[in-house]
């Protein structure tokens, strides 16, 4: 099936025609290869002289049985008439031993190559998924998917060749008519070697993940033999669908499609390397680095890591000069640094990470108040004593004291107020309360959180 396909109105006008009468179709002498249970012919509509698909049964006076299982397939295909992924059946007989459908581009087999890059076979297997879900809400399995039954007609994936389709249970045509085994070695799933009637939606869904392996290996599997692609996203999927255990599958499609979503899902770049790279960058000089450094762990506001752990590495004026030009940036870069003051999960805080950070922090308050960036000065400061309240590290109190002895004007004015909205990091500075060398709103400020 190559040749190329009529426009989808050819075949409604075929449909609009149809009046279930063969002689409205020429075949030709051969059948296509590979009929299976049927023959299948490149036939011609006499009328619009669309090509179609006839398939009718091999023999003149086909078996009940034979018949039953084509009754099926044209049932099954009014019932999913007009699902984009179902192969519309067009004209039918009313002996049930043939009908017609639209003449596909190609089968999966002939598709192959094309199959190995993700993208189409996802368009495959949602194709499949999509079909077998309407198909399997109204309590039908196909039993039978294979590569030679999902054709491509016009550009979409079809499932066709519904002929060992299950009917709803209580609606079987006879019990013991379907046998022992059925469906295709190697892509039928093990349980319809022994009571198909038993099969549930995991068996389609054993038979989908046959072909994606098929699809990946370009291998032909083998019944009860385990066939996975190579390591990637696709081989867990393959792994789950094709379990030996029907229970242990996903049990609908829609389970299927959560298992593909979460193991395609894009793996998010672990940032650390980045900012170890970075940072040597901007010790090196690099003015960018330190910009793009802050920026990515900003990113990142959940990251102890990255806060505790790399941030407080950078040079205080690279830093600083950062955080002036991007306000927005450091105000949320310096809060998020604020409320890593706990640890998280799986980092306690250590006293050395505490000192460091406490003095970090001061350095960005020295460079804020060297260039007069009043905004940045007060997060900055409220992110240092939120630490240093929290810890009391005597080391970064070393640094602190003589520093805000130093503060007059608007500096002093912004730390007191800062100082008096953390009165339990102001008790770590009470002893300069009487250091007439400190600004009065400094010594006052911290005279205050010492008040019983």
């Amino acid at each position: 099936m190559t040749s190329a396909p009529p426009g989808q109105g050819a075949y409604d006008a075929v449909r609009h025609a149809a009046r279930g009468e063969r002689k409205d179709y020429a075949c030709p002498r051969e059948p296509v290869p590979d009929g299976g249970q049927a023959d299948v012919f490149e036939a011609t509509h006499k009328l619009t002289g669309t090509t179609v698909a006839l398939k009718k049964l091999h023999n003149k006076y086909p078996a009940e049985r034979q018949v039953a299982r084509m009754r099926r397939e044209i049932e099954i295909g009014q019932l999913l008439n007009g699902h984009p992924h179902a192969m519309p059946i067009l004209d039918f007989g009313a002996d049930h031993t043939w009908f017609v459908m639209p003449w596909a581009q190609a089968t999966a087999v002939q598709r192959q190559e094309l199959l190995r890059e993700p993208g189409e076979l996802r368009a495959l297997v949602d194709a499949l998924a999509s079909v077998l879900a309407t198909a399997h809400g109204h309590g039908w399995l196909h039993r039978d998917i294979k590569p030679s039954n999902i054709l491509s007609f016009d550009g979409l994936w079809t499932l066709a060749d519904w002929g060992i389709v299950r009917r709803p249970r209580g609606q079987t045509t006879k019990v013991g008519r379907t046998g022992l085994y059925i469906g295709t070695g190697g892509f039928a799933t093990p349980e319809l070697s022994g009571t198909p009637h038993e099969a549930t939606a995991s068996s389609d869904i054993y038979s989908i993940g046959r072909v994606i392996a098929w699809a990946l290996t370009g291998k032909m599997p083998e019944t009860n033999l385990p066939l996975l692609p190579p390591p990637g996203p696709w081989r867990s999927v393959v792994r789950a669908a094709t379990h030996q255990d029907p229970q242990r599958r996903p049990q609908t499609v829609h389970g299927l499609l959560a298992l593909i979503d979460r193991e395609h899902a894009a793996v998010p770049e672990d940032p650390f390397p980045r900012v170890q790279t970075l940072l040597e960058a901007a010790g090196a000089g690099d003015s960018a680095a330190a910009d793009t450094l802050l920026s990515l762990v900003g990113d990142h506001p959940e990251d102890y890591e990255l806060h505790v752990g790399m941030l407080t590495r950078l040079d205080t004026q690279q830093a600083g000069a950062a955080l002036e030009q991007e306000a927005a940036q450091a105000h949320r870069l310096l809060r998020a640094l604020a409320e890593h003051v706990g640890g998280d999960d799986t980092h306690i805080v250590q006293f050395g990470d505490a000192a460091a950070v406490v003095i970090w922090l001061q350095g960005i308050c020295t460079y804020a108040t060297g260039h007069r960036d009043w905004d940045l000065l007060e997060k900055a400061a409220h992110a240092m004593c939120t630490w240093d309240g929290a810890w009391d590290q005597w080391n970064a109190q070393d640094k602190i004291t003589p520093w805000l002895r130093t503060l007059t004007d608007e500096a002093a004015a912004v730390i007191a107020a800062v100082l008096r909205d953390h009165p339990e990091s102001a008790q770590h500075f009470s002893h300069i309360a009487d250091d007439r060398t400190a600004d009065p709103r400094i010594r006052q400020a911290v005279r205050t959180s010492a008040a019983p």
